[in-house]
């Protein structure tokens, strides 16, 4: 495993065999695409950039089951029902274990709506068809990834970029406003992986930011991947068209700069600074397989310390962890009572904000306590933890606080959808995350161990 060795500058690298697919998941036109509650249209005007959906295989030996990574340019699932009926029918129709397979969504709130409790609206007479559409296209492209495996080298490195801003703001009326507080600390962690072949070329590349994909507002009538499409743009023409992954990282609390714009060169400029922040981290990136290690003194007009390149030994370890935990429910109205004001609601966000928290109740059900269950895989000296929820910032930065000898993409949205899970200060604060949230004060916390303990365990087995 990668270790603190001051006398060796190394990127994380794990060595095996890797396989990418890519597709379009373009809805068809007229289908329902509301996501803001201000929004005044039902179905978009047009297309932006397109949707896509990218498909990256793990294993280690041609022997050994792939770990399948499924990223999706859509927002976010509204109900269980919604995101498990897509799961299943993907696991069941490629035969992969559920614990093996990552379905993680970019989180742009410019793609259109997939649950089918939406059917009743202007064009959701669309969904299901489009649901089928995406469940084809995962399938089809998880074949092609694995038909695709090769020898592989894929390494992690973190750089920074300065367009997310912390999203907590007290307003001139003193309510607390969700949107950029320059006044607040901000996580501009990028870290960037490269997967590149026995020969050194590239095969695909990983960009994880923590920056909400709300570069565009309810003003945008044109569905969109929202910033992550230029900058998937930026690092692949400069990357000899190698599909670039976007991985929604722990953005709770961080949105762009410029966010809730009608105009859509505001997310094409959010998108190129953080592909161009992606390109600066590959290119300060070892080849592969090497690193930089001190070689001893060169007597000169003062002592000169000489490191040099050399060969290094990436790890093979590959493995995945389900964990679940038992968090506290939090206080919500009943399904009978969020229904009845659904229906006496007469402002169009106030039905949209009632409507999720109604399915926010369909999904918890009706107890005091539930199951929260997330992957963590082990990728060589790097980590990949994916939880349904909505982390925030704190929460990586204390894994990478904790495990310095090894790189960690924490994933938001993956394999469920658990709304906001805030640190227990945020709730004394009351910001919207707070409200919306399913799980009640604590919870992130919870999981952060377990995380811990769970990354304790692989490490101590490698």
């Amino acid at each position: 495993m990668a270790t603190n060795d001051p006398w060796v500058i190394s990127d994380r690298e794990f060595a095996g065999l890797m396989g990418v697919a890519r597709a379009d998941i373009n809805p068809p036109p007229g289908i329902f695409a509301r996501c803001w509650g201000s929004a005044t249209h039902d179905i978009a005007a047009g297309l932006h950039k397109p949707l896509l959906a990218s498909c990256v295989a793990f294993a280690s030996q041609p022997s050994e089951p792939a770990l399948v990574l499924l990223a999706l340019d859509l927002s976010w699932w509204s109900s269980k029902a919604d995101e498990l009926d897509l799961r299943q029918r993907i696991l069941r129709n490629s035969g992969i274990a559920e614990e093996r397979l990552m379905l993680h969504v970019s989180h742009t709130h410019s793609a259109p709506r997939t649950a089918l409790e939406l059917s009743d609206r202007p064009g959701g007479e669309f969904i299901q068809p489009y649901r089928d559409q995406i469940v084809a296209t995962c399938v089809e492209l998880i074949g092609r990834a694995h038909r695709a495996l090769r020898p592989a080298t894929l390494a992690w490195k973190s750089g920074t970029c300065a367009l997310a801003y912390n999203r907590d703001l007290h307003g001139p009326d003193g309510r607390l406003l969700c949107g950029i507080n320059p006044s607040a600390a901000a996580d501009g962690t990028l870290l960037v992986g490269r997967a590149t072949d026995a020969a050194g070329t590239i095969l695909c590349t990983f960009v994880n930011y923590a920056c909400h994909p709300i570069s565009l507002g309810g003003g945008n009538k044109l569905i969109s991947p929202d910033y992550v499409g230029a900058m998937r743009e930026t690092v692949e023409a400069a990357t000899g068209g190698a599909p670039c992954v976007f991985l929604h990282g722990a953005s709770g609390d961080q949105a762009p700069r410029r966010s809730f714009e009608s105009d859509t060169a505001i997310a094409d400029q959010n998108g190129r600074e953080v592909g161009y922040a992606a390109l600066a981290t590959l290119s300060s990136m070892m080849p592969p397989r090497s690193e930089l290690a001190f070689d001893g003194v060169e007597e000169s007009g003062t002592p000169l310390a000489i490191w040099r390149a050399r060969p290094s030994a990436p790890s093979s370890v590959l493995a995945t962890r389900r964990v679940t935990v038992r968090l506290q429910i939090a206080d919500m109205p009943s399904e009978e009572e969020l229904v009845k004001a659904i229906g006496e609601a007469r402002e169009g966000y106030m039905v949209e904000r009632l409507t999720r928290r109604l399915f926010a109740r369909q999904s918890v059900g009706s107890g005091t306590e539930g199951d929260f269950s997330f992957l963590v895989w082990q990728l060589g000296n790097a980590f990949v933890v994916g939880t349904p929820a909505e982390m925030h910032t704190p929460f990586q930065r204390e894994l990478r606080r904790r495990f310095q000898s090894v790189s960690i993409a924490v994933l938001n949205i993956v394999n469920g959808y658990a709304s906001y899970l805030p640190p227990r200060e945020d709730f004394a604060v009351g910001a919207y995350p707070v409200r919306v949230s399913y799980y009640g004060i604590g919870s992130m916390e919870k999981v952060l161990e377990a995380t811990d303990q769970t990354m304790r365990g692989l490490l101590g087995a490698a």
